[in-house]
């Protein structure tokens, strides 16, 4: 097994979904990586976890590669119904991104981490919800923000 793989498929998620976000500019953290400051998660944004990866040697070298994929989305609701739907319209960004394969490179600056590709995360089979986007709604009483979580389940085949 690939001692490197955690840390190329940890930062492939984060390169791929940090580009999803672009896309809608809403600011993007990854948890563990980025710092989570008071000011700077108080502001609308979407906050990338992984989990994995989940190996299994299915023959001689050749393993069974799972990861989970959960992007938490946090939306500041407004005195009216402005952008009430911001948090659907980013949802549905982030859940169109989770149907897509997502390449894994070789990131890093080790003798290993050349930036070639490694392969594809694709939707994990035999889940009749590979992909799904939930909504919390508001989180508190007191807090005006509503939160939602895009979920991904995925998997890799590699012979390393």
């Amino acid at each position: 097994m690939e001692s490197n793989l955690a840390r190329w498929t940890m930062a492939s998620i984060a390169v791929y979904f940090k580009a999803v976000a672009n896309t809608i500019s809403l600011a993007f953290f990854v948890e563990g990586v980025d710092e989570r400051e008071p000011d700077t998660m108080r502001q609308e944004h979407a906050e990338l976890r992984v989990s994995g990866p989940y190996v299994c040697e299915l023959s001689h070298n050749y393993w069974r590669v799972h990861i989970d994929i959960n992007v938490l989305l946090t939306d500041y609701m407004k005195m009216s119904t402005e952008n009430a739907y911001d948090i659907n319209r980013w949802g549905g960004v982030f859940l169109a991104a989770m149907t897509e394969n997502i390449p894994v490179y070789r990131f890093g600056d080790g003798s290993n981490d050349d930036g070639s590709l490694v392969g594809c995360l694709t939707q994990r089979k035999g889940f009749s919800e590979p992909a799904r986007l939930i909504h919390f709604g508001q989180v508190s009483r007191e807090d005006r923000i509503r939160q939602a979580v895009v979920d991904g389940r995925f998997e890799i085949y590699l012979s390393i």
